[in-house]
């Protein structure tokens, strides 16, 4: 304890029954509230600043301003496609097949522990991927990109053999 500084808990207090005797005012722009001889101070700023957007910084674009970079990025993004489909959420679909894979997994493990041979098992059921995307010449699945780049590769092959056997 120093004699020249007030305590915390003093100033505390002080402040506390200051508030008590002036009102607080809400700003009107961002509904804070502040001691009403603060408040108009406060609201005349609040209102410059609610008023305009700050435009993002990109720092690397900053960096880049004056280089050879700057129009290569140019280039990049111009060539780079803007409308990216959203991608399908289907979580439910793939976490059935995970539960099916396991009680799979388990069937098989229980089989091999009782000694028997895993041919006796029932065939499994083909799993197919619900992202991939069918090819309408040959039949064949593929991921979205690839799917991109061979269906139009496929839709000129002439001597195609013939698509592989529908599964049930």
């Amino acid at each position: 304890d120093s004699g020249d500084h007030p305590s915390a808990e003093v100033l505390y207090t002080q402040a506390a029954s200051a508030a008590q005797q002036e009102e607080l005012g809400q700003c009107s722009f961002c509904g804070r509230k502040f001691l009403c001889t603060r408040l108009e101070k406060h609201s005349r700023i609040c209102s410059k600043s609610q008023g305009s957007k700050r435009k993002v910084f990109d720092s690397s674009k900053a960096r880049a301003r004056g280089t050879g970079l700057e129009e290569y990025q140019q280039w990049k993004s111009s060539e780079m496609p803007q409308n990216k489909r959203p991608r399908k959420n289907n979580w439910r679909q793939k976490h059935e097949i995970l539960i099916q894979t396991l009680r799979q997994a388990r069937q098989m493990q229980q089989v091999l522990s009782k000694g028997r041979k895993v041919s006796d098992l029932p065939p499994l059921p083909p799993i197919e991927n619900p992202d991939y995307v069918a090819c309408p010449y040959c039949g064949r699945r593929f991921a979205p990109q690839a799917a991109e780049r061979h269906i139009p590769k496929c839709k000129t092959i002439k001597s195609r053999p013939p698509p592989p056997p529908q599964r049930r």
